[in-house]
């Protein structure tokens, strides 16, 4: 498809594009440009966002409201002029590709895109004095995970003479966030310890958490799309998972065979289906000892499952008959 697909929307012109930006922003980080190296770095990184969508399909690339990208996007060119989706449309999709690219993720690149626009559309300076320490690990941490969306690394994106520095901060990165959510469990705990000092009353606490309502914890939290009780990693108490929809499977329960009662009569049962719902974690919260892990990777490194599923069972939904029997 991408013999002929339009170059605005081609999964390998995207990014090999790409690749030119951040060798710019490398070439201008080397000279101590810090506000080029920022400027080219954003632009770099949502042009590698769309050749991840474009993999999948073009079309996820394509502005939908725009009739004349759309077909471009099926190889058939209507107009030279084609319309690509927002900055915000194409992070909110690429978290629908790779479970590690989390919410936390997905607001730093919309951040990033928001600064490089006000950059190159205003009078602004949003780059200016903004030390590459200060957004570097979040930057390398969302590249590494568009990357492996496209079963590519940062060896083939950078080629090997440019890599080692991104690839130093990204281990850099995941050691910090390693120690840092080992050390809040443990504060965590010695707190809730220090709180509670009777046995017996923080096995009251504990259990009494199970009954806790997720009315009871922050507006933003309720939010998610699913929420799972988890036992606390610092205290053992019931907290909550909040997770987004990641995808669900439906199979057939019962197929409603006809069935006859007591009383001779026939009947027919309803047939049912299953939903299986999987929703990837997001976000952990404890009310009774305050810890709270907020991303993917925080989540893994205290190994509290990264996804939970729900399961339904309903009546089988079928669209009304067409009236020409």
């Amino acid at each position: 498809m991408n013999s002929t697909t339009n170059p605005a929307l081609s999964r390998d012109a995207l990014y090999a594009k790409s690749q030119v930006y951040i060798r710019r922003g490398l070439r201008a980080q080397a000279g101590n440009e810090t506000e080029e190296y920022q400027l080219w770095a954003s632009l770099a990184l949502e042009l590698l966002g769309k050749s991840a969508l474009a993999k999948v399909h073009p079309a996820l690339v394509a502005d939908p409201t725009h009739y004349q990208s759309l077909f471009a996007a099926c190889d058939r060119q209507l107009s030279p002029d084609i319309k690509t989706i927002t900055a915000k449309t194409l992070f909110e999709r690429l978290s629908h590709l790779e479970k590690s690219f989390d919410s936390r993720h997905q607001k730093f690149c919309e951040q990033m895109a928001l600064r490089r626009n006000a950059e190159l559309h205003s009078g602004e300076s949003p780059f200016s004095g903004l030390a590459p320490e200060t957004w570097e690990r979040e930057y390398w941490g969302a590249v590494d995970a568009i990357l492996r969306m496209q079963d590519e690394s940062l060896n083939s994106w950078l080629g090997v003479e440019n890599m080692d520095t991104p690839a130093k901060i990204i281990a850099d990165a995941e050691e910090a966030l390693i120690w840092s959510v080992k050390h809040r469990i443990h504060r965590c705990h010695e707190d809730f310890l220090s709180a509670h000092r009777d046995p017996s009353r923080r096995a009251a606490i504990i259990e009494n958490s199970k009954n806790r309502l997720l009315g009871d914890f922050p507006r933003v939290f309720q939010q998610y799309d699913s929420h799972n009780r988890t036992a606390c990693p610092a205290c053992t108490s019931s907290g909550y998972l909040g997770g987004s929809f990641w995808h669900e499977e439906v199979s057939v329960e019962e197929d409603g065979s006809a069935f006859q009662d007591e009383d001779g009569e026939w009947h027919n049962e309803v047939p049912t289906e299953r939903i299986d719902r999987t929703y990837t974690a997001e976000e952990f919260i404890c009310a009774e000892c305050s810890l709270r892990l907020y991303g993917a990777k925080e989540i893994a490194a205290c190994e509290l499952p990264n996804e939970f599923e729900e399961t339904e069972v309903r009546e089988r939904e079928f669209g009304e008959d067409y009236g020409n029997d």
